[in-house]
């Protein structure tokens, strides 16, 4: 009887998840293309001959019905003039990353960190997406910056 018990309640528990939108068992999308190679850039770092510009991370967060956020942040390792990051939205064509929006730079002045996001921008189902993100600081003179990349993901 504890058997059937259970039993029925795993099989009402399958059946509830099969209603609910947006579950493990939403449809897969069928890529439009191939996807794209492993990005080394991931692992990348800044020159390790910087005296200001530490790190900068970029994110791609898939935020359903075919919208993203993305965003990104830098950090220097002593307090500089200026501090900033601009994003960009790359789609992946099967052969190369193509920019497919160009956000504003975000900076802040006489800091050690700036961040900036974008949110729900429209996308296209079936195509792999970064974020490509510019850090940079000023600092007298001194100007220090790098690129950074997200992960890829696939928009269903």
């Amino acid at each position: 009887m504890k058997h059937f018990a259970f039993m029925s309640y795993y099989v009402l528990l399958v059946i509830m998840l099969q209603l609910v939108p947006g579950t493990a068992f939403a449809q897969d999308v069928i890529p439009k293309t191939p996807p794209p190679p492993p990005d080394i850039s991931l692992f990348t770092v800044f020159d390790p001959d910087f005296s200001y510009l530490n790190q900068g991370h970029a994110y791609i967060t898939d935020e359903g019905s075919q919208e993203v956020t993305i965003s990104g942040d830098s950090s220097s390792l002593k307090r500089v003039d200026k501090i900033g990051v601009q994003l960009t939205l790359q789609r992946w064509t099967g052969s190369t990353w193509v920019d497919v929006e160009s956000g504003l730079p975000a900076y802040e002045t006489d800091s050690t960190f700036a961040y900036v996001s974008h949110s729900d921008i429209t996308v296209e189902s079936g195509y792999y997406y970064r974020t490509k993100s510019y850090h940079w600081i000023e600092k007298d003179s001194i100007t220090e910056s790098g690129a950074r990349y997200s992960s890829s993901i696939l928009i269903n």
